[in-house]
């Protein structure tokens, strides 16, 4: 099988010829390390903050290379800036992006943060307009990415959650705030940035990568960012719209989030298409998941960021074939870390995770 057939194979929750492997994103001082050369001097690492689509061009082409040398089976591609998109640049040499985030850029990273936000009312947030999801260029990367790979690598297209997206244009604090104070306003905007979603992914139906992640945190290391009646009444409703989306556009939505996500993960369940962390320092045991939700759940998962960080390569070498010998029996799993390789992250565990991922995930598992 080449990769794209052998992920095709996964997303059915049907045993390829071996686990497919993939991370969301690799920090660019990894990837430089990975290719032996200096990541490209662009403004920004992230597609969303300027639409210079030679820039953005280069920005991938970075990654492809680096994806393909490590051997992955997917390309992820992030949503594009649109074509009339000129973000503001402040006098302190901050950003306002597209969704009223003041961005700081990071020089190690080389990524734009979020770092406050043009939000101080209610009222800010009601009479803000959000991006036009009809205008050109959201699909730019996706197009670009899946044109260049071919069949040589799967495609997947991120998109943010609602609910990350608008505790991030508010800061956290500030979102938690309103929740109580103003709870109409976080339920409206809520539910306009799933319309936006709703459009952007019947889009995405059109470019047809061959599958969704909906990134953006639901959890934290002791369970949920907010009262699980919260996620009931207004962030489950939403998720299933986009869900049902997704499904009429041909394509299976996986959900991103870190955390303990046991308190919601039967309800989750009965939503998604799968799971993306699956965090076990928050407790999450890929196998348990595995046993209770494996037959409809796609699993990608879950070699602890934390261990990548501090532990040997034998160690991590032993990490990878326990989540292989829980998780992949059956099909339906994807070996990745547990986030990202992140720039903390050593890179000789990096490719040992790779390495064993290859040697111990053919099909049948025999470990």
């Amino acid at each position: 099988m080449n990769p794209r057939e052998r992920v095709l194979k996964t997303l059915e929750i049907k045993e390829p010829d071996m686990v497919p492997i993939m991370e969301t994103e690799v920090e660019s001082t990894l990837m430089e390390k990975i290719l032996g050369k200096k990541y490209p001097v662009v403004t920004s690492t992230q597609t969303q903050v300027l639409a210079d689509r030679e820039k953005e061009k280069i920005r991938n082409d970075f990654k492809i290379e680096c994806f393909r040398k490590v051997g992955f089976d997917i390309c992820t591609a992030d949503l594009s800036a649109p074509e009339y998109w000129k973000p503001k640049v402040n006098p302190d040499g901050t950003m306002v992006d597209l969704w009223g985030r003041i961005l700081l850029l990071d020089d190690e990273t080389k990524q734009w943060l979020p770092y406050s936000t043009i939000f101080n009312t209610p009222e800010d947030f009601e009479n803000f307009q959000l991006p036009d999801p009809d205008a050109e260029g959201w699909l730019f990367a996706t197009e670009y990415i899946k044109k260049k790979v071919g069949e040589t690598m799967a495609t997947v297209t991120v998109i943010r959650d609602p609910f990350a997206h608008v505790w991030e244009m508010l800061t956290p604090i500030k979102f938690v705030r309103w929740m109580y104070e103003h709870p109409q306003t976080i339920k409206n905007a809520i539910d306009k940035v799933t319309e936006f979603n709703m459009k952007i992914i019947k889009r995405i139906g059109e470019a047809q990568p061959d599958f969704i992640i909906s990134a953006g945190d639901y959890c934290e290391s002791k369970g949920p960012m907010v009262p699980t009646r919260f996620f009931k009444e207004i962030i489950f409703p939403n998720l299933r719209r986009q869900v049902g989306e997704a499904h009429r556009a041909g394509l299976k939505l996986i959900k991103h989030t870190d955390g303990n996500i046991n308190p919601i993960l039967e309800d989750m369940a009965k939503i998604v298409d799968g799971l993306h962390s699956l965090d076990p320092s928050a407790g999450v045991d890929i196998g348990d998941v595995k046993t209770k939700y494996g037959d409809r759940l796609v699993l990608i998962g879950n070699v602890s960021v934390d261990n990548l960080a501090k532990k040997s390569k034998t160690e991590i070498v032993e990490e990878v074939k326990a989540i292989i010998k829980k998780a992949s029996p059956g099909g339906g799993h994807i070996l990745s870390s547990s986030n990202t390789w992140a720039a903390g992250a050593k890179l000789e565990n990096c490719l040992a995770m790779v390495e064993a991922g290859r040697r111990y995930g053919v099909y049948p598992i025999r470990i």
